[in-house]
């Protein structure tokens, strides 16, 4: 499995605009994208951060899904309500409720 990690950091007061955008392009992927599942987090801390998390069946699914016209569309949307560039990382995960991945 192929997992995804990041930080975004709305512009003040856009929190919540960018949380709905964010839901509505990992839906706009479709059921069958491979996208297993995703949190989208706030951060204590900050009114403007979120933390998300994405588990993908692989890493194949999450690209093909990333650069289809859909998603893409409304990735486009996100960029203007960013205070500064996204940070993040990918994985891959080893143990998931209770299911250990094959290396």
């Amino acid at each position: 499995m192929f997992s995804v990690y990041g930080r975004m950091t709305a512009l003040s007061g856009r929190r919540a605009e960018l949380i709905a955008l964010l839901v509505d392009g990992f839906r706009a992927g479709g059921d069958d994208s491979g996208l297993l599942t995703y949190s989208i987090n706030t951060a204590w801390d900050d009114p403007d951060t979120i933390w998300l998390t994405q588990l993908w069946i692989d890493k194949e699914a999450h690209d093909t899904t990333t650069r289809s016209e859909p998603v893409a569309a409304v990735t486009r949307r996100v960029g203007p309500l960013l205070a500064q560039q996204p940070e993040g990382c990918y994985g891959h995960a080893v143990h998931v409720h209770g299911r250990t991945a094959e290396s």
